[in-house]
């Protein structure tokens, strides 16, 4: 009876503390679930705002470039002239002529050029000059108006002698649609540093409204939150129930990037985007490693009881067991490694086959360079044709040979203490050179290079290979329609600007996206390794830079590298 009492007492304890164990493991899931999604949302978070900075950096281009045009074209002796004659005369035709012909036009943000005098527009290159204006001018000289066809247009005003001022009129919807552009999985929320007018996309149509507007409740929702964090100055991110037109509820995530934290200080921008969609895979995958890891448990459980039930257990056959198991994990160790000592290698062998083969091919140069300066001098003077060819192969020889010694460069090793001062525009015109033989035909290289004697810290073999993967990347795109690559360099503040434009077919949206990845490639078998734009990543990255891609399908591809200066 006294057994029977213990055992009774050991079953329950066992109960107890297995229910116990239950409880805790799904406090604990539960405890898990919840920091599961707020590391979720910060990587959502943080991916947005590296698309918001992209954005800025595009708006505040586009919104440069206009005024720059601007600026210069209303600075330039024609109209000048014409104003000089209009103040002296009265007769303002020959202004209005002039500004009729301003190259500012010819931007794609143009929409107006306005004169003011007293402030009031008393002509318009549109024709009619009833424009409103909504906002007054801000320390950039911008100022929100509205045309005399109802749109939306922000003003940029350049002051031109004592009695009149100019206003070139930028279309805010064709803003958007050039900065940021109508396609794309998230959609983004423009909203102007005065709060008066709000721009973001509608079924692929892109809308500029005022605050003011009645909106339906979703987009009063998201236009509130922004306005939110521009009275605070603050970048926030936060989620928000929206309604579809099926009467649907869903999570949306909102991240917002105030106009005082922008490059282009014009817009607070927002990114707005499903949220649902978003963490529903990564929230199933855990929903099932949880089930199938509680079904494991659950079996691993039973085959614990059934072992203390039949009372069985073989310790030496356990011991075996994890002897064997250790022994697998050492040879999958082993082999892990063999692996990987035969991939260095290789590379090795690679790199050694590919000197040794640049040193050899140099030795066959040198001869033939010599022996042709030696025939020319045996030459008679009147031989000039053979001359002439021999010159040639003179002359193929000396590149054949800087080929050769700039391909030996790229096979020595380098290292961050190896980083020297580097001219950016002569090693690209050097890297150019280099890819030379693989440009294809009907594919036409242009340059602009502005840096002058400015320089940066780098490693030259690096930026050498960074350079020619991403134009090998270009030849790629332009084989067989041909095309033009435009090779730019420019100068900021702080850094410097590489940019390589090419109209090849460009990139759909899924590979634009993909196009960092390693192993990624969109060519056909055996014309790619995916690994080229992948290093070319990890090279700017190792020298303090960013790199930054722009496609489209049928329009071309950019791709935008910075660099801070030595």
């Amino acid at each position: 009876m006294k057994k029977h009492r213990i055992k009774a007492a050991a079953y329950v304890l066992i109960v107890v503390t297995a229910l116990v164990f239950i409880g805790g493991g799904l406090y604990k899931a539960w405890v898990s679930f919840r920091e599961f999604d707020e590391t979720i949302l910060k990587e959502k978070d943080t991916q947005f705002y590296s698309l918001l900075m992209s954005d800025d950096v595009n708006i505040y281009n586009s919104i440069k470039g206009f005024t720059r045009e601007a600026e210069s074209s209303l600075k330039r002796s024609a109209i000048k002239t014409a104003q000089q004659y209009w103040e002296e005369t009265l007769d303002r035709s020959l202004l209005e002529e002039a500004l009729t012909k301003s190259s500012v036009r010819y931007n794609p943000l143009f929409s107006d050029l306005l004169i003011l005098e007293n402030n009031k527009v008393v002509f318009a290159t549109g024709g009619s000059n009833k424009y409103k204006f909504l906002t007054k001018a801000n320390d950039n000289k911008f100022r929100i108006c509205k045309s005399p066809q109802g749109r939306l247009c922000m003003a940029y005003e350049v002051k031109s002698g004592r009695k009149i001022r100019y206003n070139a009129v930028m279309d805010l919807e064709q803003l958007y649609l050039n900065a940021i552009g109508s396609s794309g999985t998230e959609d983004l929320i423009l909203l102007d540093n005065t709060g008066t007018i709000m721009i973001y996309k509608v079924e692929d149509k892109v809308r500029a409204i005022t605050t003011e507007a009645e909106i339906d409740a979703n987009s009063a929702k998201r236009m509130n939150f922004i306005t939110e964090c521009q009275k605070l100055q603050v970048n926030d991110g936060r989620s928000i129930e929206i309604t579809n037109n099926n009467a649907e509820t869903y999570t949306e995530r909102m991240v917002v990037l105030s106009s005082n934290n922008t490059i282009n200080g014009e817009f607070a921008i927002a990114i707005t985007a499903n949220y649902d969609d978003a963490v529903r895979p990564s929230k199933e995958a855990a929903t099932d490693i949880l089930i199938y890891g509680g079904i494991a448990v659950i079996g691993a459980a039973l085959l614990v009881v059934l072992v203390i039930l039949m009372r069985k257990i073989d310790s030496e056959n356990a011991i075996e067991l994890e002897n064997l198991r250790k022994r697998n994990e050492s040879m999958k160790e082993i082999n892990r490694q063999m692996q990987e000592m035969s991939h260095h290698q290789r590379l090795e062998t690679i790199g050694t086959m590919t000197a040794s083969i640049a040193h050899d091919f140099n030795n066959l140069l040198t001869p033939i360079m010599g022996y042709s300066m030696m025939t020319m001098e045996m030459l008679p003077p009147d031989a000039t044709e053979l001359q002439d060819n021999l010159m040639e192969v003179y002359n193929a020889s000396v590149k054949a040979k800087t080929m050769i010694t700039r391909l030996s460069e790229l096979t020595k090793k380098r290292s961050k203490e190896d980083f020297t001062e580097i001219r950016p525009d002569e090693l690209i015109r050097n890297a150019l050179q280099v890819t030379l033989p693989a440009k294809p035909k009907g594919v036409e290289v242009k340059y602009s290079f502005n840096c002058g004697k400015e320089k940066i810290m780098g490693d030259s073999t690096q930026l050498s290979q960074l350079v020619m993967n991403i134009v090998l990347n270009a030849y790629d795109a332009m084989e067989g329609e041909g095309g033009t690559l435009l090779v730019s360099t420019y100068l900021t503040e702080e850094n410097m600007e590489m940019i390589f434009r090419d109209n090849g077919h460009g990139m759909n949206a899924e590979t634009l996206a993909r196009v960092f990845d390693p192993f990624y490639t969109n060519k056909e078998s055996g014309r790619g390794t995916g690994l080229g734009l992948a290093i070319a990543s990890q090279i700017v990255a190792s020298h303090g830079g960013k790199i930054y891609v722009d496609s489209a399908l049928g329009k071309g591809t950019e791709f935008k590298v910075t660099f801070p200066l030595a």
